[in-house]
């Protein structure tokens, strides 16, 4: 699915919602104002599952860090590395949904 969206700038972060959808998500986005192009690459993605949030974070270097807050007392541990990672793999993550995808440049 594509959906082309104007903004009057290149925003620095874009937040985009999932709701119950199978939207691939891309490694990043581009964007072209004024001739020029400027990237936003992803950064964090939110899952929601049994009630319950968790995240990943993407680190400027592509390396992923998982985060549940209720089970790992504010420690994330390495998640492998996002070029090595499929649509697929993003899509799910430790039984949980991806709901939100954080984008920025970098």
């Amino acid at each position: 699915m594509v959906k082309q969206i104007q903004y009057n700038s290149v925003p620095n972060i874009l937040v985009l919602e999932y709701p119950h959808t199978d939207i691939e998500t891309s490694h990043k986005i581009k964007f072209i104002a004024n001739g020029k192009s400027t990237l936003l690459y992803l950064r964090g993605i939110v899952y929601h599952g049994d009630n319950h949030f968790t995240s990943r974070i993407i680190s400027n270097k592509g390396r992923m860090w998982y985060y549940d807050g209720m089970l790992s007392e504010q420690i994330s541990s390495e998640n492998g590395s996002l070029r090595d990672t499929s649509d697929n793999d993003l899509r799910q993550c430790q039984d949980k949904d991806l709901v939100l995808a954080i984008y920025a440049q970098k």
